[in-house]
Order: structure tokens, then C-alpha cells, then sequence
């Protein structure tokens, strides 16, 4: 087109034709200073989110704060932002349409700013389920004043918000509120692996693992740990993420979660009591290689470090339930508690039930499978079927 004008104007000269000449000229004015509008109408823009709180529940409501910032002196006609909702978190009031991806939402929003304005607008999310939601990016659609040019521009993800597991009641899971998992039975007092008060001469009934090399080594004789004797426990809860016996059956999406929040209720009605709690589940977070190895610990953070575990886990498992049993026994001291979480009753898992009995630990399994569970001896067997599965 501006080509076009240029001859048009040089035809207009060249015949002394004055009127033509002048409408070229505005024309070529007019489309250059669209042009250079075009170009500069998206710099020094400002977008920016806030959320009320990084940490949330299903069923709360979060406020999400948009800012919206021109900070030059060109003002801007119209100015459209096309911003992706995940999935999960539902858009209570705002303009929300579908953007033809089954993982986010859009939020659309149409302004016009003058030089140096800011907008601000605010809506409410519902958290719907468990996860690490990012919110973004958005797209911004912008021009000249004529809407003869368009320019784009893209602002990345600049808020997350972690939706922790539902946590339930114990009466769902048919455990009494008072010792759950009846670890105060025990009569004798245990030791705390946490707590280190001495070194002795090492006995040969002491395990290996409790040798202290470095005071063998500035001794000159074997030395092993003493621990501080409590009544507490060390509590190791192992989260099978299988659903079916068989990986080739798939997963069901809605036990998973279940699975998650019994280990989520769990862990807080076992810190709450005292005890010392890790984490253990055959699947990793998203974006991360490493399967879940939480220690035990009773710090007060081990709740919030398990609690943002299970909200960023995925639903798949990378490795058989029994195999995780005994890939994590070595890093346990023997007369520790292993809760092992799961719908899978295969014969390997039972198996592994039996032989961590026989090393010396305390097994109790929460089974949330649809039908009763087998009977292990020595081990504890609570059924913990999600609603609307069991009797």
C-alpha cells in the first residue's frame, strides 16, 4: 500500500495535480505514524498477578489481583489480554472462554489506557482439585488507534498456587481419633534415631547402622550411637500409587487421589501426636526425576515439606509398591512403623509385608482397594475404601 501512495503521489507532482498530491501525503503520514504505533504500543507494558495466598485447600476461594501498567506516554486505543487459567481453578466472575486445550481456560479482557495509567482488576478463584498451578501466560493484542497494524506481545507465568490433598476425618477411614494406628500400645520406651545423646563401646547385638565411625576412628574401637529413649514413634508412611495389579490396566484417577489424601490425613494426625513422620511413594512430583524420599522428622515444617510433596505428586508410579518396601528398609532403623498406603493386593506386596514383620518393624496397611483385604499375619489391616466402594 505505501508503494502504491508513493507512485500516486510522484503522478500527483508530475501533473500538478495539488489535491492528490496533499491526499497521498496525508495518507503516508497517516500510515507511517500508525506504523511507528503499530511498533512502540506494547513496549513498556506491565503485567503482573497476585494471588491472595500461595497455599490453599480444595473447595477455598483465592483472589487473583491483574495489574495492568502503560508506562510511557502513548496511549493505547484498545489493548486485549487473552490470559490462561489452569484447569482445576475455576474463574468465579470474570469473562472467561474456552481456549481449546484441555489443560487451561482463558480469561479474556478488552481496555484502552491512556500514557502512564494502570488498571487493576480482581476475581475470584475456586480451587476444584489438588495441585501446583501456574497461571499463564497471558497474550496481549494491541495496535494503532486506525486498527490498520496489530501487534502481540506475551507475558510468562509470574504466579503459582499450591492446592494441598482434602485432608478427611479418621471416622471416614473407620480409624478411632484417638491412636489411629494403635502405636501407643507399645509398653517398653523406644529409642529416637533423631536424637543422638552418646557413643558406647560397640556390642555385637547392636546393628551395624548404629555404628559411630567417626568416634571408632578417633577411639581406635568400635563405637556405636545412644539414643534418647521416648515414647514417640518414627512413623515411615509408604504411599503405593498403583491402582490395578497390572500397568498395562491403566490408573483410576479418582482412587489416586484418595490414596493422597489418606497419606495427606495421616501424616497430620500422626505429627500432631508427636511422632516422627516421613514420606515415601513410588511416583515423583511433576517436573522432577526423583521418587519421593521424605526422612522422618517431627520438625515443625515436616508437615508443610510432606503436605507440598503430595500436592505437586503426578498419579504415576515408576515402580511396583513392593519394590519401593524394600528399596527404602535399609534407611529405616528396625522397631520403626512402616504405614503402607495402597489399592493393590498382590501377592508381592504381601510378601514384602511379611518380610519386613520378620526384620524387626512395626507394618500397618491401609488398604483403600473396593473389596476387603487379604489377611497378613503380624500385620495390622485397616480397610479405608474411598465413598461409594466396600459395603
Amino acid at each position: 500500500m505505501i508503494p502504491a501512495l508513493f507512485a500516486i503521489l510522484i503522478l500527483a507532482l508530475l501533473a500538478r495535480q495539488a489535491a492528490l498530491a496533499l491526499l497521498a501525503v496525508t495518507l503516508l503520514t497517516s500510515l507511517g505514524a500508525a506504523r511507528l504505533w503499530q511498533r512502540w504500543a506494547l513496549r513498556r507494558v506491565d503485567y503482573r498477578r497476585e494471588l491472595s495466598q500461595t497455599r490453599a485447600f480444595p473447595g477455598d476461594e483465592v483472589t487473583l489481583t491483574i495489574t495492568i501498567t502503560n508506562r510511557k506516554p502513548l496511549p493505547l486505543a484498545q489493548i486485549q489480554i487473552f490470559d490462561a487459567i489452569p484447569n482445576g481453578l475455576r474463574a468465579l466472575d470474570a469473562p472467561v472462554i474456552f481456549s481449546g486445550s484441555r489443560q487451561t481456560s482463558l480469561l479474556r479482557r478488552s481496555t484502552g489506557l491512556r500514557w502512564y495509567e494502570r488498571v487493576i482488576w480482581r476475581y475470584r478463584l475456586r480451587c476444584e482439585r489438588r495441585g501446583s498451578f501456574h497461571l499463564g501466560p497471558a497474550q496481549a493484542q494491541s495496535g494503532d488507534p486506525f486498527g490498520l497494524y496489530r501487534s502481540d506481545a506475551t507475558f510468562p507465568a509470574d504466579a503459582t498456587l499450591l492446592v494441598y490433598p482434602r485432608l478427611l476425618a479418621l471416622a471416614e477411614l473407620g480409624l478411632p481419633a484417638r491412636d489411629p494406628l494403635g502405636l501407643m500400645r507399645a509398653p517398653a520406651l523406644l529409642r529416637d534415631p533423631l536424637r543422638v545423646v552418646g557413643v558406647r563401646d560397640y556390642a555385637p547385638s547392636d546393628p551395624l547402622k548404629d555404628v559411630h565411625w567417626a568416634a571408632t576412628a578417633r577411639t581406635g574401637t568400635l563405637q556405636t550411637r545412644v539414643y534418647e529413649p521416648t515414647t514417640s514413634h518414627t512413623l515411615a508412611l509408604v504411599l503405593d500409587l498403583d491402582t490395578f495389579e497390572f500397568y498395562f490396566q491403566g490408573i483410576d484417577p479418582e482412587l489416586v487421589e484418595h490414596l493422597i489424601s489418606v497419606t495427606a490425613t495421616l501424616a497430620r494426625s500422626s505429627l500432631a501426636a508427636g511422632h516422627a513422620v516421613g514420606l515415601y511413594a513410588n511416583g515423583a512430583p511433576a517436573a522432577d526425576e526423583h521418587l519421593v524420599r521424605l526422612p522422618p522428622g517431627r520438625s515443625p515444617n515436616q508437615l508443610s515439606q510432606i503436605m507440598e510433596t503430595l500436592a505437586r505428586l503426578t498419579a504415576y508410579s515408576v515402580l511396583p509398591g513392593a519394590r519401593l518396601l524394600r528399596l527404602i528398609t535399609p534407611e529405616l532403623h528396625p522397631g520403626a512403623t512402616i504405614v503402607l498406603i495402597g489399592a493393590v493386593a498382590a501377592e508381592p506386596i504381601r510378601a514384602t509385608l511379611l518380610r519386613l514383620r520378620e526384620l524387626g518393624f512395626r507394618v500397618v496397611w491401609i488398604y483403600c482397594g473396593a473389596a476387603p483385604p487379604p489377611a497378613v499375619p503380624g500385620v495390622q489391616v485397616h480397610w479405608a475404601p474411598r465413598k461409594g466402594d466396600g459395603a
